[in-house]
């Protein structure tokens, strides 16, 4: 069938085909690849929010509404489908706790922005001085066979309507190895007024763990150095935490990844033992007075940068080298 193809086109059209065929070649590939079938991970832009797929089934997203109050991911799904995020308040399930309505999946933010909240952004749970982290645009998406993700923008925006933070927030998911669910957060925040983020506990990734990694229903927490409890690793710095119960029949682990880079690596740790989880680089005074302030004062045009690696992982799975890996980018 190609040959009479071939054949039956003129000369000029066959030496135009012939001539081009690298660049007719890259475009089919381009084509190919904007097809979610043919990608590991499949990033969906959609109107309310950002839908990731890896290796054919559903991962996470991304919300962005106007009533999500904040950018925030739910669920995050094991690589068989389990939830390790509680599922409340954005679904209702029988005996799972409803404290803290703020505390939506993986979320970012931070209590004690010069005296407003940006943490516990939700009407039902109100604070005086109340921030917003209100959604502005996605910048970029891509699909790809090992790779995809994408970049939004949102503004933290004052009690008075002044925006005086810019973030950018890149999200990185990895379709290897196929038991796992890995991803990264690459979150800028540039300031746009005099603002201080002050030694408090509450900041700046948080994520709520499902009910089933609460320690008083079996789930155990330990981090680098081999400390284990959430009691004792709350206050503490180590590179990362990893936090593994027994979801329905099946050992599942959830690492938080700290960067060395970071602003005050190893970061400080913020631990519940009803699975809540935060990294905080700037809690150190709030726990002890032996310790510097740990607040940052950012003058207009200047920019903090924090990334975390998140891995979804069987039992079994290397924390340690998974942290060695990460931490060489």
């Amino acid at each position: 069938m190609k040959l009479l193809l071939l054949i039956g086109l003129s000369r000029p059209r066959f030496e135009f085909v012939k001539r081009n065929s690298g660049k007719l070649g890259a475009l089919l590939l381009v084509l190919l690849m904007s097809f979610p079938g043919l990608c590991q991970v499949s990033v969906t832009v959609k109107t309310d929010r950002v839908s990731v797929e890896i290796n054919g089934q559903p991962f996470t997203s991304l919300y962005k509404g106007a009533d999500a109050h904040k950018p925030f991911l739910h669920p995050l799904l094991t690589a068989s489908g389990k939830a390790v995020t509680r599922a409340f308040p954005m679904e209702h399930v029988e005996g799972e706790p409803v404290d803290h309505p703020h505390q939506r999946g993986l979320w970012m933010g931070f209590e004690h922005l010069s005296g407003m909240n940006f943490w516990e952004l939700d009407p039902a749970d109100p604070h005086p001085r109340m921030g917003t982290i209100a959604f502005r645009d996605v910048l970029e998406s891509h699909s790809g066979k090992q790779t995809g993700g994408f970049t939004t923008t949102a503004d933290w925006i004052t009690p008075e309507g002044k925006s005086v933070i810019e973030q950018t927030l890149t999200l990185t998911f990895y379709a290897e190895p196929r038991d796992v669910r890995s991803f990264d957060v690459d979150l800028r925040l540039k300031a746009k007024a005099t603002v201080t983020f002050e030694d408090t506990r509450d900041g700046i990734v948080g994520i709520r763990l499902a009910p089933l990694f609460d320690e008083a229903n079996g789930g155990k927490v330990r981090n680098a150095e081999g400390v284990t409890g959430a009691a004792h690793i709350e206050s503490t710095h180590s590179p990362w935490v990893d936090w593994q119960t027994d979801l329905q029949g099946e050992t599942v682990g959830v690492a938080i990844l700290d960067h060395p880079q970071n602003r005050r690596a190893p970061t400080t740790w913020i631990l519940r033992p009803n699975c809540l989880v935060f990294a905080n680089p700037f809690a150190q005074r709030y726990y002890s007075r032996a310790l510097p302030d740990g607040s940052m004062t950012m003058q207009p045009g200047d920019e903090l940068r924090l990334r975390y690696r998140v891995i979804i992982h069987p039992a079994g799975f290397d924390i340690g080298q998974a942290f060695r890996e990460f931490s060489t980018q």
